[in-house]
Formats: C-alpha cells, structure tokens, sequence
C-alpha cells in the first residue's frame, strides 16, 4: 500500500490536468487505495472529546492575517478555519452574516479554531487552499478546515439554481465543525494519514496573480482590478474560476461539457443528501448510480476516493474532480453503524446541471454576448414566449447592434428561431453556449421583422 501523501499528489496530477474541470482529466491513475480495513477503522471509530473550549463565554476573534494565524494554529494545536468572502456580492451574504453575529450553539464550537476570514481571492495561496480543484469559484462564500500544519481537513459551501439556501445552512455547518473537530482531536489521525497534504498543489507560495489565466483574463477585461468605491481593490473568485476558463482555451482543453459540469450535484449520482445533516441520505434514485452501488435512505456517506467526508461540500468536490466522461468513483458510507463500500459508476454526460446562476458562465469569459443587454419584455415570466427588450446603454447609437435598425423600445420574440421564455440568466446562457463570435443572428420583433447582426470577432 502506498502511502496516503504519495497518493493524494498522483491523484492530484491527474486532476489538475483537468484544470478546474475544463479539461479531460480521465480517471485518476491506478494507485493502490488505503485497504478497507483503515476505512473501516475510521468510520467506526469511537466518539472522541471535542477539544476544550479555549475561552468559554469569549468572543469569536475573526483574524485577517492568515500568515499569523497558521502560526498562532502551530502554537496552540488548534486546526484553523478559514472564510473567504467576496463582499461587493450578494449572494450568501446571509450566511456570512449568520457566521459572524455568531450563536450560542455555533460560537463554543468556533472558538475551538483558530478563525480567519479573508475578502480577496489574490490570496489564495496554492500550498493550503487548493482551489484549482477542491474551491467552487462561482460562490461568494466559501470556507477550508486545516490542520495546524496546513494539511486539509475538509471544505464547506454550496448553491445551485434554486437558491443559495438549498446546499448550506447553519446547522449544516455546526455540524461540519464537530466533525472535522472530532477527526482532528483523534488520536489515530496521524496513523491515519488520510489528509490532503500541505503543499500537494504547489511547493512554493503561488496564487491567481501568478497564473497564465491571471494576464491573459486582465488583457481581456484591464478593468478587472478597479478599486469597488466601497470595498477596495480584490480579485473575486469568480474572476478567479474566469481565469482557469482562459487558460483553458488557451491550451486547447476546454470543452463546453465540463465547463458546464462544474461541481456537480450529489442527484447527479441519484443521492438527495439532507441539507442540514450534510451526509445522511434521505432518497436514492431508482436505476441511478447510487441505486447500483447498493445506497438506501438512512446511510451516511463516509468516504468517497479516498477523501473522508465530512459535509455535502467535500462530496461535491470528489465527484468535480472525477472524469468527465465515464467514470468509476469509489464509495464508503455506514449502515446502523456497519460500514459498506461500493461504486458509483456513471455514464458520459453524468455531470450536467442547470448551471445558468454561475457568473463564470452567464457573465464569464466563454461565449459572445447578445449585442445588448435582454430586459423582460411585456410579456415575460408570463408563459406567453419569448419577450425581452433591448437595453443598449445610455448612448444606443454607439452599440454596433444599433446600426441593424434594432431599437430600444422594440419586442424581440425570438433569437435565431428560438422561442422560449427563458428567464434573463438562463437566457444568456443559453446564447453564449450556443453562438461564437462572427456568427449572424437572426432577431425577430413582435411586428413580424427581422434584424440580422453578425456577432463580433474577438480580436
């Protein structure tokens, strides 16, 4: 049996030739696993003591030096919690919200890391936060549990189309701390060796900054670090996952298939996962990969190759590092305390998702615009088809779209034929994974004409 590090970097190669999953990783490479022996070790073992609350009654300290912080970690032995939190968005700012006001349930249970909480993904630094592959980019709100060393734990967040509401959840995350507090205090850890080493992405400090993606995304967009009037100059993370989809285009591996497979939802594989719970399986889809792997409600998920899960999130993360064809990923979950272990084996296409809520896709690098931005029509959300309006800024004339004939105040019901009422992100989407640039474009207003617009080449 090779040892756990070993494996976690070979794993890792293979994943990271995926970049962020716009490649064709292919199936890791055949590596001996840990035995399922140590698996099983692990998921029966004993409940240990949670690590003494080093403050009863204190306050949550939120530090902003992640340098310091991992040394204050290494002093005192306790594992580290790191947020990162893009704050121009909207989006989860709820939940951080919730994070940081605290309660008397989530503060005993914080005050047990060493917390941190950063605001710009430039610092995202290879050797602890391993975002190529284990980081939802598209989410404004995201948190790595580490090790005093900085080997990783386990990761937290999530969204989908529904809301940002559906896949986290305060008490989700409470329990997400016990657990990784419980594995963390556990005196066969160590032995274990079962956690993504330091350094396993890169050896040296390395961030966005010092990427390909990084000059050829600031070349496309020189705006991108613009200080925000109210928060300063910071990359995004999605600015983030925008630079891997340059990178990607630029080598030659990207596919529209992965770029719209990114982080795939648990249901891909048949599994409804309870939100709050994070692990317990509350429904298994009849004839899905799952269902064959021998999965039933009421089992908690465990282990997925060979990473221990302790929330919905890591889940997610193995199955966005899987092929993005065919696939065989193995699987460990308990049954009334029993451990079981299995396959999911899963067909070309398994990883689509409705994934229009993902700037990096909507708003992103891939894919031409429509000339203009769609506003809702008359006749929008109504079911009655296709209704948006034209909106071509505060000067139209300027607008190459203008010179068509198109106006402002016109109805367009249908693009290139397609007639759908499509809500405006999904709208979007749908345009850019379906047209390149110097394609023409047929738009058809509601009086019955038609204006044709040949969509710019990009320099």
């Amino acid at each position: 049996m090779r040892n756990a590090r070993a494996t976690w970097r070979l794993t890792l190669l293979a994943g990271c030739l995926g970049l962020y999953g716009l490649g064709k990783p292919g199936a890791a490479p055949a590596i001996e696993p840990p035995a399922e022996a140590l698996w099983k070790a692990i998921l029966t073992a004993k409940p240990v003591e949670l690590p003494a609350d080093p403050a009863p009654n204190g306050d949550v300290v939120w530090r902003d030096n992640f340098d310091l912080a991992l040394a204050e970690a290494k002093g005192s032995g306790r594992p580290l919690l790191v947020t990162w939190r893009c704050l121009p968005c909207k989006q989860c700012a709820e939940f951080d919200k919730e994070i940081l006001d605290g309660s008397p349930t989530l503060d005993p249970l914080l005050r047990r890391f060493v917390t941190v909480r950063l605001t710009d993904a430039s610092l995202l630094d290879e050797r602890f936060f391993p975002y190529r592959t284990h980081q939802d980019l598209d989410l404004s709100w995201w948190a790595y549990f580490l090790s005093p060393e900085g080997d990783l734990y386990a990761v937290f967040g999530g969204k989908d189309h529904i809301s940002e509401n559906t896949r986290i959840s305060e008490r989700a995350f409470e329990n997400t701390l016990r657990r990784v507090l419980a594995h963390h205090a556990d005196a066969n850890r160590s032995a274990w060796d079962v956690d993504r080493p330091m350094g396993a992405s890169s050896l040296v400090e390395r961030g966005p900054r010092d990427s390909a993606g990084y000059e050829l995304l600031l070349k496309k967009r020189p705006g991108m670090e613009k200080p925000h009037a109210e928060f300063g100059s910071c990359i995004h993370c999605h600015q983030v996952g925008d630079m891997l989809t340059m990178e990607a285009l630029a080598d030659g591996s990207f596919t529209v298939d992965a770029f719209t497979g990114r982080w795939p939802l648990p249901e891909n594989v048949g599994i409804l996962l309870d939100r709050d719970d994070g692990l317990l399986v509350k429904a298994v889809a009849t004839g899905s990969p799952a269902a064959r792997a021998g999965l039933k409600p009421g089992d908690t998920l465990g282990m997925a190759e060979q990473t221990r899960l302790f929330g919905q999130a890591d889940f997610r993360g193995v199955l966005h590092r899987a092929a993005e064809g065919a696939d065989s990923i193995e699987i460990a979950w308990l049954r009334n305390g029993t451990p079981h272990f299995g396959s999911l084996t899963v067909a070309p296409g398994w990883r689509q998702a409705n994934n229009a809520w993902r700037k990096t896709v909507y708003d992103g690098v891939y894919g031409p615009g429509m000339g203009f931005f769609p506003l809702n029509g008359p006749r929008a959300g109504k079911g009655q088809g296709l209704s948006i309006k034209p909106w071509m800024g505060p000067n139209p004339g300027e607008r190459p779209v203008f010179e068509t004939g198109l106006r402002p105040n016109m109805e367009i019901v249908a693009i290139d034929g397609m007639t759908e009422d499509l809500p405006t992100r999904e709208l979007i989407t749908w345009f850019r994974l379906n047209h390149q640039p110097g394609d023409n474009v047929v738009y058809r207003v509601r009086d019955g004409k038609t204006y044709r617009f040949t969509l710019p080449s990009e320099e």
